[in-house]
């Protein structure tokens, strides 16, 4: 199956969409011609796949990476930056990205940070689960499901807050972590254009409390909703011509998760790790990872609005307040 979806072409910013609206596709990636050559909005993920993903989508508009000059990152993630290494056998573009991702750009190894790896393996081993996932390697874990991560080999820090002119776009930088620490979404106010990045789509994006947790999910969404854009295109999925619904269906859908670990502590006091599996009833790899760091972020959400309380020692349970 072509990795790649469909094509749109927006006044100019061209979107090569990705064949699925879920990870570990590939994100979306936009594309903006100019007189220099074209800029990149994400370069989609590593591996073979996206690697025919961009190249594919590049010729679909008659366009070749030896002229391209800039790339803007929305997040140090395999999905969205995993494809640089294949950009960098061709040409040296100048990379902007957010601050607080430039590490994780540099050196991916600082996304076992971002992610929580760590508080996943601390309360993995308090449970006492059966499973061992203390040599969980997450870049392995990347690389099983095709969406591998590369390092860029130098990036630039974006400046939130300003604007960065692409082409005909003059994109304003907004900040919006809850995904990763340096999230941002690109918002021309023109066009009432919103580039939301993983944060808005078809299902709540990944959340750990390093990457600004549930508390600045709910911020970041809060700050879209205030600039009344019009349309979305999301990281993941279609173009969305409802921008304040979408909105709202992520907020709901994150809350819906708070109200359900009350419900569950409402008939008796439960771990940490009986917590994620009433989150997650899936699979024990999804209890460990993505969950420990959603799980976690509710209840520190939770509890800083004085709704539950832990109990006192290692394992603690946690109650309703």
């Amino acid at each position: 199956m072509s990795p790649v979806d469909g094509f749109a072409d927006l006044n100019g910013l061209k979107v090569i969409f990705a064949a699925g609206p879920l990870w570990p596709n590939p994100a979306n990636v936009f594309v903006i011609p100019d007189e220099r050559g074209f800029s990149m909005i994400d370069v989609g993920s590593g591996g073979e796949t996206g690697r025919d993903y961009l190249l594919n989508g590049l010729k679909h508009w008659g366009l070749q990476l030896r002229d391209l000059h800039t790339v803007v990152l929305s997040h140090a993630h395999p999905d969205h930056m995993g494809a640089i290494r294949y950009v960098l056998e061709e040409v040296h573009p100048l990379v902007l990205i957010h601050r607080l991702d430039m590490a994780s750009a540099l050196e991916p190894r600082h996304l076992n940070e971002t992610f929580d790896i760590a508080l996943a393996k601390d309360y993995w081993a308090i449970s006492g689960r059966k499973e061992d996932y203390s040599n969980f390697d997450l870049f392995q874990f990347f690389d099983d499901f095709g969406c591998s991560m590369s390092a860029a080999e130098s990036v630039e820090a974006i400046p939130e807050g300003e604007k960065v002119q692409l082409g005909g776009f003059s994109f304003e930088i907004v900040h919006t972590p809850g995904h990763s620490p340096g999230h941002i979404s690109l918002f021309d106010r023109e066009r009432g254009l919103l580039l939301a990045g993983d944060l808005v789509g078809n299902s709540p994006a990944w959340y750990t409390p390093t990457s600004g947790g549930l508390i600045g999910y709910l911020e970041s969404l809060d700050r879209m909703e205030s600039l009344e854009a019009q349309t979305i295109i999301p990281a993941h999925g279609g173009i969305i011509e409802d921008a304040a619904n979408a909105i709202r269906k992520i907020r709901s859908k994150l809350l819906k998760r708070e109200n359900f670990l009350y419900n569950a502590l409402r008939e008796g006091p439960k771990t940490f790790m009986e917590l994620t599996e009433h989150l997650f009833p899936q699979s024990p790899i999804l209890h460990f990872f993505p969950g420990c760091g959603i799980t976690a972020s509710h209840l520190i959400k939770m509890e800083r609005d004085g709704i539950i309380q832990r109990e006192e020692g290692q394992n603690g349970k946690y109650i309703n307040c």
